[in-house]
């Protein structure tokens, strides 16, 4: 009687972790998924700086669009998605609130376009620091990459 009892508790676990199995399966995709993330860097901070710059490439694999909507990082008294406009002979920065990389396409962090904006860092700040920002998409999914501290090539 013993042996029939923890049989079926063995079962029902079984039947139970398989359930698990099955559900985790049918999430909803990762946003963040075929997403390729080339050369993140940010510029060495000149003497009395008070903001920086994070610049990358990403390319996406996917066959759906991907909505970057946020940026964060510890360290910092603010970060956002900044986008560079120069209308007639004026540069200005603007706040993006989400920015999309087309499905199969490449979407380019850089100078003149968009980038994410350090303000207030509360530590120094050196070339050679590897500074983890976290990327978060439409869907709440987020990725940590690390940012490499360098001078421009």
């Amino acid at each position: 009687m013993v042996v029939h009892g923890t049989l079926h508790s063995f079962r029902a676990l079984f039947f139970l972790l398989i359930l698990l199995f099955l559900s985790a399966c049918n999430t909803s995709p990762d946003a963040s998924a075929g997403l390729e993330i080339e050369n993140p860097w940010i510029r060495t901070p000149p003497p009395a700086a008070q903001a920086l710059a994070g610049f990358m490439h990403l390319k996406n694999h996917s066959d759906q669009a991907i909505t970057l909507v946020a940026a964060k990082a510890e360290g910092f008294n603010q970060v956002m998605l900044h986008q560079s406009i120069n209308e007639n002979g004026l540069h200005r920065m603007e706040h993006a609130e989400n920015i999309k990389i087309p499905s199969q396409g490449t979407l380019l962090f850089q100078h003149g376009s968009y980038h994410i904006m350090l303000i207030g860092f509360q530590k120094t700040i050196k070339t050679g620091d590897k500074i983890p920002i976290t990327l978060v998409f439409d869907n709440k999914r987020e990725k940590t990459v690390f940012f490499i501290v360098k001078n421009p090539d």
